[in-house]
C-alpha cells in the first residue's frame, strides 16, 4: 500500500540523523496540523503552476506540496543544512538571503506564494521581501501569509504578568542552533495589513486559528479558553493577499542604487 504524503514525510523525518534530527522531529510535532491547514488552503487557491516557499527550511512543507502533486520551488537562508531531507524527496530549494538578496527568479514568475511562519523572524527588511515576493508573483496571483498573533491569548497572559513575549537571548540564540533568527516581533493583524498594502496586495481574505497540538492540562485549558474568547485572539493571523497593480520595487538596503 502507497504511503500517504504524511506517512512519507513522518518516515523520512523519523530516519534523520545529525544535529538536524530533534529539530525535525520538534518541528513536525508542533506544526503537522498547520501544514494540513496551509496544504488545503493553497489547494483551494488551485494554482495554475509554480508555488513559491519561502523561508523552506526544514522544508516539511516543501516535501508534502511535492507529495500532494503540487509544483514547487523554496527559498532559504541555508538549504544545506537540511540537505538530507531535500534529497529524499528530491526538491527544488534555493539559496537565498530574503532580506538581503533579491530573489533569483525572472519577474511574474510564479502562480501563488507561501510566507509562512517566517514574517515573525525576520530581522532587517520586511517590506524589501513583501517587495520581491510581489515582483516575482504573476499578476492576481494570492500569497499566503501565516504569523503569530501579537494579540493572542498566551501573550496577554504573559504581558499581564510582566513578562516578555519571547526571550530575546534564546530567540536570537537560534542563529546558531538552527542557522536563522527566532522571533524578532509578533504583529497585529493591522499591521501586517499595512505592510501588505504599502507592498501593492490586495488583502483577499483574513481570519485566525490555533491548533490543539500539545498535551497536558494547560494545553487543554488553553483550548478551552481559545474556544470560549473572541477569534482575534487566536494564536494565529492567516492572510491570502493577491498581487495588485505595482509594487514599490524595493532595493536591498546597502545596495549602491537604493534610494
Amino acid at each position: 500500500m502507497a504511503l500517504t504524503p504524511i506517512q512519507a514525510l513522518r518516515a523520512v523525518v523519523s530516519s534523520q540523523q545529525g544535529v538536524a534530527r530533534d529539530w525535525h522531529i520538534d518541528d513536525l510535532r508542533q506544526h503537522e496540523l498547520r501544514y494540513f491547514a496551509d496544504l488545503a488552503l493553497i489547494e483551494s487557491l488551485a494554482p495554475q503552476g509554480t508555488v513559491l516557499e519561502l523561508g523552506a527550511a526544514p522544508c516539511h512543507m516543501s516535501a508534502l506540496l511535492k507529495l500532494s502533486g503540487i509544483d514547487a520551488v523554496g527559498v532559504d537562508i541555508q538549504p544545506q543544512r537540511v540537505g538530507d531531507l531535500i534529497r529524499a524527496f528530491d526538491l527544488d530549494v534555493r539559496r537565498c538571503d530574503i532580506e538581503c538578496e533579491p530573489l533569483p527568479f525572472a519577474d511574474d514568475r510564479f502562480s501563488a506564494a507561501m510566507l509562512c511562519e517566517t514574517f515573525e523572524h525576520q530581522r532587517i527588511d520586511p517590506a524589501f521581501v513583501l517587495s520581491e515576493i510581489h515582483r516575482v508573483l504573476a499578476p492576481g496571483a494570492p500569497l499566503l501569509l501565516t504569523t503569530p498573533n501579537l494579540y493572542a491569548l498566551p501573550n496577554l497572559a504573559r504581558l499581564a504578568l510582566g513578562r516578555s513575549i519571547a526571550d530575546p537571548a534564546h530567540e536570537f540564540g537560534k542563529l546558531r542552533t538552527l542557522g536563522h533568527m527566532g522571533h524578532v516581533r509578533e504583529y497585529s493583524a493591522r499591521e501586517v495589513v499595512g505592510f501588505l498594502q504599502a507592498s501593492g496586495f490586495a488583502i483577499g481574505s483574513l481570519r485566525y486559528r490555533f491548533h490543539a497540538n500539545k498535551r497536558g492540562r494547560r494545553a487543554a485549558l488553553l483550548r478551552i479558553a481559545y474556544r470560549l474568547c473572541p477569534r482575534r485572539f487566536h494564536r494565529e493571523i492567516v492572510i491570502v493577499a493577491r498581487k495588485q497593480g505595482d509594487g514599490p520595487r524595493l532595493q536591498p538596503l546597502g545596495d549602491p542604487g537604493s534610494g
